[in-house]
């Protein structure tokens, strides 16, 4: 008998996911047991029929009961509110321009708003070899060598030309001698509308990186090259586009950066254009709908996966829709209240999410009622979870067999076994 409650439990709960809120601290396990004392102190002396049932019935209860609670939890704040109530994210009025996304505390939402206008995005150097016919041959045969500098660092860079060798060739040589190296320059071949190609040097990082610094990377020819200035012959130091620092002002006053991406008022502010004459963009926090309906539904996803439990079990014998029945009790309580915002309450006792509506009660300045309402609903039903997970017995069919001594009150110990009296009902 005891094996098979086992086997139930291991084959249908035991592989289940386990979270951090299935460890307690020793103060919490003692206040458990207290509990259970408590309630056995006062409880009858049971027979219990049809036992498979029963014993299948009161792990689901047990289980069910505490997989809600661990939601609860993973959802709740200090305070005690859900969590996804809180939750904030940024908010542009003009994405081409400037984005941003919330990286402060989101309970708190210290995240001040600002205007930011952008006169200028921040530029890479951009350098841009002359342009060869790709199929003609005009780099002699030999040994070619360049310097490539970037802030306080010089690469060299060698590399041979054997003869009759193609421009194309010699282009594609380069940019792989360059890519390979992988100091911060991309280079790549361009081909105009003549199909005629050059080389494509590009820095990773925007912006003026040294203080003095005109340009962030330059190209010179050494005294290595044995045949010849190739940076001349090719051109590979022709700049194209210099290195620009991003400028902007945020709430009408100026500001510089090397980057298109910087932090501002827990904000990481992205820039992805300019505003030339449009108006400046407004940057600020409004409530994440989309994590709280996800939060939302995952909370009504767990209590509606109590009624399954609850409705699965109905017709176990004449007491087993007594769960059903004080659960759909419980949300009927807070039912006129939560149907406002969006959460509505069905007649077989479910619970569904109506986004629109929840969206709409948010415009309308009515979401924080029905919220509350939710809130309030999330910790009757913790309660009523750990009632169930103390004495799942109750919702049991059984036989009364005898009542507690009045006179002489002790622990039941067949109450407080396994699932609250199922390992010794075998002796009875």
């Amino acid at each position: 008998m005891v094996s098979s409650v086992y086997n139930y439990y291991l084959s249908t709960y035991a592989n289940k996911e386990v979270s951090k809120y299935d460890t307690h601290k020793k103060s919490e396990l003692r206040d458990v047991y207290y509990s259970m004392v408590k309630v056995n102190r006062k409880s009858p002396l049971y027979k219990f029929t049809n036992m498979p049932k029963v014993q299948k019935y009161a792990i689901d209860i047990k289980e069910t009961a505490r997989a809600f609670k661990n939601v609860a939890a993973s959802l709740t704040n200090q305070d005690g509110s859900i969590a996804a109530f809180s939750k904030k994210k940024a908010e542009s009025s003009n994405e081409e321009i400037v984005s941003a996304a919330y990286i402060g505390n989101e309970e708190e939402g210290d995240g001040r708003g600002f205007d930011i206008y952008v006169k200028n995005m921040a530029k890479p150097q951009v350098n841009v070899s002359n342009f060869m016919n790709p199929s003609e041959v005009s780099i002699k045969e030999g040994s070619y060598s360049f310097d490539l500098s970037i802030g306080k660092y010089t690469y060299e860079f060698s590399f041979d030309v054997t003869e009759g060798r193609k421009n194309r060739d010699v282009q594609k040589q380069i940019t792989n001698l360059i890519n390979r190296a992988d100091i911060g320059i991309h280079a790549s071949i361009k081909e105009s509308s003549l199909k005629d190609t050059a080389i494509e040097i590009v820095s990773d990082a925007t912006g003026l990186v040294e203080k003095n610094a005109a340009k962030t990377f330059e190209i010179r020819n050494n005294d290595k090259s044995e045949a010849g200035d190739i940076v001349k012959m090719m051109g590979l130091d022709r700049t194209e586009i210099m290195p620009e620092n991003a400028v902007f002002e945020i709430d009408n006053e100026e500001y510089s950066t090397a980057a298109n991406v910087f932090i501002s008022n827990n904000f990481r502010v992205t820039l992805n254009g300019e505003s030339g004459g449009s108006e400046p963009v407004r940057i600020d926090l409004k409530p994440d709908f989309d994590a709280m309906i996800e939060n939302v539904s995952e909370l009504i996803d767990a209590y509606n996966s109590m009624i399954d439990m609850a409705k699965s079990h109905a017709d176990d014998s004449e007491n087993s829709d007594k769960l059903l029945h004080e659960i759909q009790r419980v949300a009927n309580y807070y039912k006129d209240g939560l149907e406002s915002s969006g959460f509505m309450v069905r007649e077989n006792g479910y619970i569904a999410l109506d986004e629109s509506l929840l969206v709409q009660s948010a415009e309308d300045g009515t979401l924080n009622d029905g919220l509350e309402q939710l809130n309030s609903l999330k910790k009757a039903l913790v309660n009523k979870s750990n009632d169930m997970s103390l004495d799942p017995m109750k919702y049991v069919n059984k036989k009364l067999i005898a009542y507690p001594n009045p006179l002489r009150n002790f622990m039941n110990p067949y109450v407080s076994s396994l699932y609250s009296g199922m390992m010794f009902n075998g002796f009875i």
